[in-house]
């Protein structure tokens, strides 16, 4: 922000100073006992060619009524006029996270001594205009001692905007035609680690093949087999060292309830192998079949190396690759879900996490009226089709 002061010396002369010091926003305060943090900040990601922010808000309740969240807004440090974004309590309800609650129909009200973790998406359309810095601005209703309810508002939390992630990778697999993704349904996939709550799976893909006749396998859908993506050749996306695997998990039977396993922190992943490509980055390959994996912990890998085969292991209810990069730690599912891009791939369309698993179960997905984007440097968000050529 560029500041210009003047003043008059005499009545012929004006002395102007001008200044590029930026004017921060004075949060207002309160003594008001919500207290909200933000644990991890991810880099920005490119979607569409606009930039894209994700992360949780953590709210604690420490009032001795329940608050119900209306609204958040987020605003420029420096320039607090308009806000960036504003999420409305239809969008609250949706996507904030209350662990070891369920069947509630208003998320967004958090009694006293609990919290909630509210998933949010900032979309910024010109790179020129990200501020450098941002507070939060949240609205709530509660009540009073006396018992008549009250609207109020609290500004809190500032972040430093991180810069867009540097990091491009290539696919985890060669096979080339069409590829469903899955990346909406693992935002709020919440695990614990160290006694801290960690987000792993934050920028994780579930990648299903599609045949071109429109469908997921051939015959008996509940046979691994007959999926067309059974036991394609995952390949490693980068140079790296195996640092992990797991080789003996037997597989579930595609669309079943039940599980083949009991799912713990440590088959939740099935067969997998995690793969350490520098910077203190793990690359997490999951759900592969069992006695597939090519690879032993410490070999070297190159970019493109064949590491195993695409299964139904663990925690999955069909044939499908689980990718994900999480920054170092002893285990899978064990530290912050880190952003990346792919090098390319061919946008064909977007559902709807309804459409994708009607998709499932009628085992077809409608391929006519697909567009086509080539997409550079970007990642995949949502659920969608791709192309591989």
């Amino acid at each position: 922000m560029i500041i210009t002061s003047c003043k008059k010396i005499k009545e012929s002369k004006i002395l102007c100073k001008t200044s590029t010091k930026e004017v921060l926003h004075k949060l207002k305060e309160s003594n008001f006992p919500i207290e909200t943090n933000v644990s991890f900040l991810s880099n920005l990601i490119s979607v569409n060619e606009k930039n894209y922010l994700t992360y949780e808000l953590n709210i604690f309740n420490n009032f001795k009524t329940y608050i119900e969240l209306e609204k958040v807004e987020i605003y420029s440090y420096s320039s607090s006029k308009l806000p960036i974004a504003t999420f409305d309590s239809i969008y609250i309800n949706k996507n904030i996270e209350r662990p070891n609650l369920r069947n509630e129909s208003k998320l967004n009200l958090i009694s006293t001594n609990q919290f909630g973790n509210l998933n949010l998406n900032l979309e910024f359309n010109d790179s020129k205009n990200i501020p450098e810095k941002m507070y939060h601005k949240l609205y709530f209703n509660t009540l009073k001692p006396n018992g008549k309810a009250i609207a109020y508002s609290i500004e809190t939390t500032i972040l430093d905007i991180p810069n867009k992630t540097e990091l491009t990778l290539g696919l985890p697999f060669n096979k080339k035609g069409k590829w469903l993704y899955e990346a909406e349904s693992h935002k709020n996939s919440r695990f614990y680690s160290n006694g801290k709550v960690i987000y792993p799976q934050r920028f994780a893909l579930d990648w299903i093949f599609v045949n071109d006749d429109e469908s997921f396998a051939k015959n008996n859908i509940k046979e691994n087999e007959n999926w067309y993506g059974y036991g394609v050749e995952i390949v490693s996306v980068a140079d790296g060292v195996v640092v992990d695997l797991k080789n003996d998990i037997i597989e579930n039977e595609p669309l079943s309830n039940e599980m083949a396993v009991r799912i713990t922190n440590k088959t939740i992943a099935g067969n997998y192998v995690v793969i350490d490509i520098g910077n203190k980055i793990h690359a997490i390959y999951g759900h592969l079949i069992p006695s597939s994996i090519k690879v032993s912990i410490g070999d070297k890998v190159k970019k493109g190396q064949v590491i195993g085969l695409l299964g139904n292991s663990g925690n999955s209810d069909l044939p499908h690759l689980h990718f994900h990069l999480e920054s170092k730690s002893n285990t899978p599912m064990g530290e912050e879900g880190i952003p990346y891009h792919l090098k390319e791939f061919i946008q064909l369309k977007n559902y709807s996490a309804e459409e994708v698993s009607s998709f499932f179960h009628k085992n077809n997905i409608p391929l006519d009226s697909l567009y086509s984007q080539r997409k550079n440097n970007e990642f995949p968000i949502g659920y969608g089709l791709i192309e591989i050529k």
